[in-house]
């Protein structure tokens, strides 16, 4: 009898679509002074799942103090909409927001108290998101991509990527690198820069 190795097929690693910095640009311009533009400066700024950021409520910022708290977890499920805790302990995390989004977050929140999507579920924030995308032709991806793209673009700019796991809430430092360590070849370059500065220097 004659043994055979066999080979699983290897699965091609999930790479997300996301957002380059021009685009996340043109795309939070397009939503200014849309009903769902606090949504989605959350969203791609903080680096939220989607079922955070729809679950996000006023009151979850700080706006002095700049920072957004995650305390639940809102999906869409059967017909029915189910609030529960934070996926880990560290989902339920407060993570800090750049100035820009804090600024335009204190000139919308003008009293407002409840969600940042008003009475929307998930499905419906999707829905008008995309819609309007669409209709004025601005770059888009996916809801659950906006945090994909906050992700790539914090670790292409720099950032430790200890602490965008943080941001993220991962579990495991390993799911940031899985997916998010994807140093474009400018990235790269500067790396070999620094490198050769430290060589020549050193000589």
């Amino acid at each position: 009898m004659t043994r055979r190795e066999i080979r699983l097929p290897h699965l091609r690693r999930y790479e997300p679509r996301v957002l380059d910095a021009r685009q996340v640009r043109r795309l939070l311009k397009g939503f200014y002074g849309h009903a769902l533009e606090a949504w989605l400066l959350v969203s791609v700024c903080a680096g939220l799942r989607r079922c955070e950021s729809v679950g996000i409520e006023w009151s979850d910022l700080d706006l002095k103090r700049g920072t957004v708290t995650v305390k639940r977890s809102v999906q869409w499920v059967a017909g029915h909409e189910t609030v529960t805790d934070p996926k880990t302990d560290q989902s339920r995390r407060t993570v800090a927001l750049p100035r820009f989004a804090v600024k335009r977050l204190a000139q919308l929140k003008h009293g407002r108290s409840g969600r940042l999507v008003g009475d929307l579920n998930a499905n419906q924030v999707a829905s008008h998101y995309m819609a309007w995308c669409r209709r004025m032709k601005l770059p888009c991806v996916p809801p659950r991509n906006l945090r994909h793209t906050f992700g790539t673009l914090a670790i292409a700019a720099g950032a430790d990527i200890s602490v965008v796991a943080r941001q993220l809430g991962h579990s495991d430092i390993k799911t940031t690198a899985r997916y998010y360590l994807r140093p474009d070849l400018s990235v790269l370059k500067s790396l070999q820069r620094a490198w050769e500065r430290l060589i020549i220097g050193v000589a």
